[in-house]
């Protein structure tokens, strides 16, 4: 007979997330996870095999749930013009909000791992250029229906908006003022 699991593994794993991203792979423990968790050492390795395993595991969940699920939504319910701007709209809400200080899990994962492992890496890569993918499509739409001015180039304003959102998300993990966030998302409707 199988051994059943004497813990929610989503809740487990959405602790886990919540620690991560509050301080990051390198500055948590398996201790703390475990704490954190409320499991013991054997379950953790026997449902999440390791820490590394854990931490690729809920930042493919979050950029799936989080980012993606952005994403669609604004895709359903915005046109072109209104997508992108609102999209920059809730980030610079989001960092002026009492957790903004914590910045995008998927930035942070960025900006301590990606350059290091592989599997975080892959995951970012995978995620960025869907967004960049995102913002082309996007500018392309509205421009045919003349939303968005027909005199820039989708694809290297799609990079550039790209960089514009990691630039925010990182600025507010650095608890950067707001007059930075809302003059970054003034300059986008300038640009669009």
């Amino acid at each position: 007979m199988p051994w059943k699991k004497q813990f929610d593994v989503d809740a487990a794993r959405e602790k886990a997330k919540a620690l991560f991203w509050a301080r990051g792979y390198e500055a948590t423990s398996m201790d703390d996870l475990l704490r954190h968790m409320g499991i013991n050492r054997g379950s953790f390795y026997d449902t999440f095999g390791s820490k590394q395993d854990l931490y690729t595991d809920v930042l493919r969940r979050y950029d799936q749930q989080h980012r993606r699920g952005v994403l669609e939504k604004l895709a359903k319910e915005l046109g072109p013009r209104r997508r992108i701007l609102a999209l920059f709209e809730g980030v610079r809400q989001e960092a002026c909000a009492s957790k903004g200080s914590r910045g995008c899990f998927l930035a942070n994962a960025t900006l301590e791992l990606a350059a290091s492992d592989k599997s975080v890496a892959k995951v970012v890569r995978e995620a960025y250029l869907e967004t960049e993918q995102f913002f082309r499509s996007t500018i392309a739409e509205g421009q045919s229906r003349g939303e968005i001015r027909a005199d820039i180039d989708a694809r290297a304003s799609a990079r550039t908006l790209l960089g514009l959102l990691l630039g925010m998300r990182v600025l507010a993990r650095s608890a950067a003022p707001r007059q930075v966030l809302a003059s970054i998302a003034t300059q986008i409707k300038e640009m669009l």
